[in-house]
């Protein structure tokens, strides 16, 4: 998660005349005080670096942010209440029994649903009288413009029949609480955290009072509701428009320290599937045709896990009684097969009988498989949809998430237009009732930004003199037409497997082309193949003997396999055998990759994309940054090593696992780190670990271990320790600042120190982001600007006016923006042994986009980033991959990890790209 400031934890698209040196900002940043520590080394009180300077390269632009500044009284008045609630079933005696067994989110959109209802009830309206405005959290806050008018003993409030559930409200007395605004934002206040997050949180509550009331659906920050023309996204879904709020305190300035700092509100346009109101039957026709459903009397054990995987979590509602339920399980049994004890007919009796004789529901679908909530079971058919459940993206397939892709990526001129209009909906202008009653309101604009453009980078090729030349980058993108990659590889034997139905005419022709593109990018590979595999099945025993063979029979060292379309099982499991056990490095090609090949004219940038792969998986690297730039000269050298740390966390669904054993039955965070210890400055080495569900703290034993296998892999590659290391973390939401510079920060100087006792290299620790909801905006676009020329240019930085004024942080636009609206990422530096300045860390973050080897463009982080993410991602398959191997859920972590140990001669490339 991403957060603007240190003030408000933000909840949470796609991806000019240089400045002379005489105009560089010199002004200077106040001095940064040490941070004191206590007996264990950690810092009592996080001092986080200030930010230098201003930078000043490149060309200027101006750019509008999605940020609009508040105008505020120096003090506002609020009140607090505390809310005690009960839920139980409609009818029914309150006990904890009868709590839903929701999630924590759906709970807290029901508990607002239930309050906001009645809240508008006529025997509320004398309670709430003076109280026009309020934000009630869905827990146990209320706070309000006005107190509510109660007894001594505050007052009761029942919420009847929300969905299936009366609510009982305990609204404690007011604590009155005034917010001093003018003390919040004063530069004084630079170090005061706390006390700005609640001040901060109280704001944010009170100015969404008008749209809480409003959405149907709430969700950190993002508040959705239906339109009145839903997009459909196949029969399934629905794409709700909704949109995101934040309050932020800024710079506001394009100085480095201004006297004041500024309050402003993010808003963003936001989109969200959710399932479409109709009956269960209907929901499942995708899977499952209407005349199968009918016919079909026999259900088998993977039919039954499809129907699992699409309705477990889902709420409905039963249409004979109104009852809302969760579905927790689809059974086996159908309406003829289960069976119960009924007391009101004295007889044990069928689901199927149930329903006729109580309900005189005859079933049309007697043989589908019942669905279970708790000790009850209900046939589908009398089961609805509840609207206003979001999907969760685990149950998207393929075709849905492209088709939410499409209707997403909305123009920048359009995502503009959209968030002023949304503004309006916030009930914060100056005439409007919020805005007369609390004294903020805001301007009508966005604000201005100074933007600057840096240049791009040259990229290097061919590493013997005679084939090495320069690129020069245009629009983030350069041709490698007639030039060789940077440092190419020789693969000797090399085998081609076919998993999928491809013909074998296709195949062939396919290879071949492949090879010959290869070699015009220098790869010295084998024109002829060890072996070729077709029609092999994708079963476990037959893929582990095929790979034992090629090894055997062929000393094969690359294989290029040929996978269906579908995505399943079957590719974490190739990995894991030829990665952790025989020591084959895999290239997975689906079948419509082939397909597209054959029915292109012109497939050249395919067969391209590939050799990239081809040659940095066996150990090459495709391209460097030239060397022409003070920057690069100073940072992309021998002694320095640039690291990317992420984590993988598991779903939210999971298998329920014992709190004091730590077992694989529930799956578990995954580490992945990547550090440029080979042959050059692009050359990357991986290493990835569990460790506790959805921790995303690092485990300090295992990451010091990881810190000392890099260190080492780095001097015997280049016969010194590094002297500089930058290290890029992501994942890390601004609540866990303290806990990277407490407690991971501390784990790298144990290890240089148990490495070498006065080995005591300069660390500068940058977390990076994108899940954010900062847009920028070309001033001068309108509907009629081609799409092409409306994201801003690559090479784009922000440092000032929405930055933070507590952190040395900043935005940059690393790729050209292809589809929908570009996003920064945003970058803050936690911690800074090296003292760059603004300049240079940002044109090294830059060239770091250009190094990615699976392309020929720069991207949008960089390329640490992007390999760690494909790490962490690679050792969850690993992991999956292992746990299918075994058979067996109840393992211990440690046996398991041990299977994840990726073999030496794989390790010695990037093999994951």
């Amino acid at each position: 998660m991403e957060e603007f400031s240190t003030t408000d934890v933000m909840k949470g698209e796609d991806d000019n005349k240089k400045i002379d040196d005489d105009n560089k900002n010199t002004e200077k940043a106040t001095p940064e005080l040490p941070p004191p520590a206590n007996e264990d080394g950690k810092l009592d009180k996080c001092v986080f670096p200030i930010r230098p300077n201003i930078g000043s390269k490149g060309s200027k632009l101006k750019l509008f942010a999605n940020f609009i500044k508040l105008y505020f009284p120096n003090k506002l008045t609020l009140y607090e209440h505390d809310v005690k609630y009960t839920i139980f079933l409609r009818g029914k005696e309150s006990g904890k029994d009868k709590i839903p067994p929701y999630s924590s989110l759906q709970k807290r959109n029901l508990l607002i649903k239930a309050f906001s209802s009645v809240v508008k009830s006529a025997e509320s309206l004398k309670m709430f009288r003076k109280m026009r405005h309020y934000y009630y959290d869905g827990g146990n806050a209320l706070i309000s413009t006005a107190p509510v008018v109660q007894s001594d003993s505050g007052e009761k409030l029942i919420a009847k029949n929300i969905s299936s559930f009366d609510i009982l409200f305990l609204i404690g007395q007011p604590r009155q609480y005034v917010v001093d605004i003018g003390t919040l934002l004063s530069s004084s206040n630079l170090m005061n955290f706390e006390n700005q997050r609640t001040e901060m949180r109280k704001l944010e509550f009170i100015t969404s009072s008008v749209i809480s009331t409003q959405a149907q659906f709430i969700m950190n920050g993002n508040f959705f509701k239906p339109s009145f023309q839903p997009c459909k996204i196949g029969e399934r879904f629905e794409l709700y428009s909704g949109m995101f709020k934040s309050l932020r305190i800024i710079v506001g300035s394009e100085h480095l320290n201004p006297d004041r700092w500024y309050l402003a509100m993010n808003v963003d346009v936001k989109r969200a599937p959710f399932y479409a109101a109709q009956n269960v039957m209907n929901y499942i026709l995708d899977d499952f045709d209407a005349r199968t459903l009918e016919m079909k009397k026999k259900w088998d054990s993977s039919e039954i896990s499809i129907l699992q995987k699409r309705l477990i979590g889902l709420k409905v509602k039963a249409t004979n009684t109104n009852f809302v339920y969760k579905i927790e399980d689809v059974i086996g049994k159908n309406a003829l097969e289960e069976k119960f004890f009924c007391d009101e007919f004295n007889e044990e009796i069928s689901v199927d009988k149930y329903f006729f004789q109580k309900y005189h529901i005859k079933l049309r679908y007697p043989y589908m498989p019942l669905v279970k909530n708790r000790r009850c079971c209900f046939p589908m058919e009398i089961l609805e949809l509840v609207p206003n459940q979001k999907v969760p993206n685990r149950k998207l397939d393929e075709n849905a998430l492209s088709s939410i892709i499409r209707h997403s990526s909305i123009t920048p001129f359009q995502r503009k237009t959209e968030i002023l209009q949304k503004i309006s909906e916030i009930g914060l202008l100056k005439d409007g009732e919020l805005g007369r009653e609390t004294g903020i309101y805001h301007t009508k604009d966005f604000m201005t930004v100074t933007a600057r453009v840096l240049d791009s980078f040259n990229i290097l090729h061919g590493r013997d003199s005679r084939n090495q030349c320069v690129s020069t980058v245009t629009r983030s993108q350069w041709d490698m037409r007639n030039k060789h990659f940077y440092h190419t590889v020789k693969i000797d034997n090399w085998a081609v497997i076919n998993f999928s139905d491809v013909g074998i005419g296709d195949l062939k022709r396919f290879v071949q082309a492949l090879i010959c593109k290869s070699l015009e990018c220098g790869i010295k590979i084998n024109r002829n193949w060890s072996v070729l595999k077709d029609n092999v099945e994708r079963n476990a025993a037959v893929v582990e003997s095929v790979l034992r063979k090629l090894i055997r029979d062929h000393n094969v060292t690359y294989a290029l396999c040929f996978l269906p379309n579908t995505k399943d099982w079957f590719r974490g499991f190739l990995k894991y055998l030829s990665e952790t056990k025989y020591g084959i490095i895999t290239q997975c090609v689906l079948k419509k990759t082939v397909i597209k090949a054959m029915r292109d004219r012109n497939p050249d940038t395919l067969y391209f994309n590939l050799a990239l792969k081809v040659n940095s998986k066996n150990g090459g690297v495709n391209n460097e940054v030239s060397q022409e730039s003070d920057v690069i000269r100073t940072w992309m050298r021998r002694g320095v090593m640039f690291m990317g740390i992420d984590v993988n966390h598991p779903g939210n669904v999971g298998i329920k696992s014992s709190d004091t054993k730590k077992t694989a039955d529930l799956e578990p965070s995954v580490i992945g780190v990547v550090a440029n210890c080979g042959k050059s400055m692009s050359d990357y080495r991986m290493q990835c670990r569990l460790q506790s569900s959805r921790q995303e703290q690092l485990d300090g034993v295992v990451f010091k271990e990881i810190i000392l296998w890099f260190l080492e892999k780095y001097e015997k590659n280049n016969g010194i320790l590094p002297e500089h290391l930058i290290v890029y973390r992501d994942g890390v939401s601004e609540s866990q600042f303290k806990m990277v510079i407490n407690n991971e920060v501390k784990v790298f100087h144990k290890a240089f120190k148990q490495l070498k006792e006065n080995y005591n290299p300069k660390l500068t620790v940058i977390v990076v982001t994108k899940r954010h909801n900062t847009k920028f905006f070309k001033t001068d676009i309108s509907a009629r600007t081609p799409v092409q020329q409306q994201n801003i240019p690559p090479g784009t930085v922000v440092d000032t006016a929405i930055v933070s004024p507590f952190l040395y942080d900043f935005y940059l636009c690393g790729h050209q923006g292809l589809l929908g609206t570009s996003r920064l990422s945003h970058y803050i530096v936690l911690l800074d042994d090296n003292k760059f300045d603004a300049d240079s860390i940002q044109m090294l973050t830059f060239a770091l986009c250009f190094t990615y080897q699976k392309c020929s463009r720069s991207v949008s982080l960089p390329s640490p980033v992007y390999h760690a993410h494909h790490v962490a991602t690679r050792g969850k398959e690993l992991f999956l991959a292992a746990i299918r191997e075994k058979g067996d859920k109840n393992v211990e972590f440690k046996e398991i990890e041990g299977k994840l140990k990726i073999l030496e001669n794989i390790s010695n490339s990037m093999f994951w790209a």
